[in-house]
């Protein structure tokens, strides 16, 4: 799987971001949406607490969420959310659900959001997709994998990206 090339709107800006990872760095990728009651806080938080766990190698961690749920999660609303699991962060709003489905072509993701009887339903993965410089997913993080087993992959693999620098 690889995202190289692929760029979904990132906000307040407004700018496209290229769903790839700086150098040296790694980006984690996730599909969600701020009104998620479990599956997304869950992974957000272990993510937050893997960050914690490795010390001052989260510096080289960065985080793009990417709504499933646009039409709710407006450029005011999805920043503030991922800001309260990290200070490093990229808010991805798709300007068009095709470039919603352009991205999780890329991942193998898929989400859903119908209206039934004017209530909102939301379906979607919890795989969290660990990305390098070149957009190539390199590790993925399942729905319900705990903070330790996420800062032990992270720490190897950015040990990994200071080896062959």
């Amino acid at each position: 799987m690889s995202s190289a090339g692929i760029t979904v709107t990132e906000q307040p800006s407004g700018t496209p971001f290229e769903l790839k990872a700086k150098p040296n760095e790694v980006l984690i990728v996730y599909f969600g949406y701020t009104h998620c009651p479990d599956v997304c806080p869950a992974t957000m938080v272990a993510i937050k607490n893997a960050k914690k766990k490795i010390g001052a190698l989260a510096d080289r961690v960065d985080i793009a969420m990417i709504t499933v749920d646009p039409e709710r999660d407006t450029a005011e609303i999805l920043p503030k959310y991922i800001s309260s699991f990290s200070t490093r962060f990229h808010a991805l709003v798709p300007a068009t659900n095709t470039e919603l489905r352009i991205a999780e072509k890329a991942f193998g993701a898929s989400s859903s959001v119908t209206k039934v009887d004017g209530k909102v339903e939301v379906a979607h993965g919890g795989t969290a997709y660990i990305v390098d410089e070149t957009g190539a997913v390199i590790d993925q993080f399942p729905f319900g994998l705990d903070a330790q087993s996420m800062a032990n992959d992270l720490t190897i693999l950015l040990n990994e990206r200071t080896q062959t620098k």
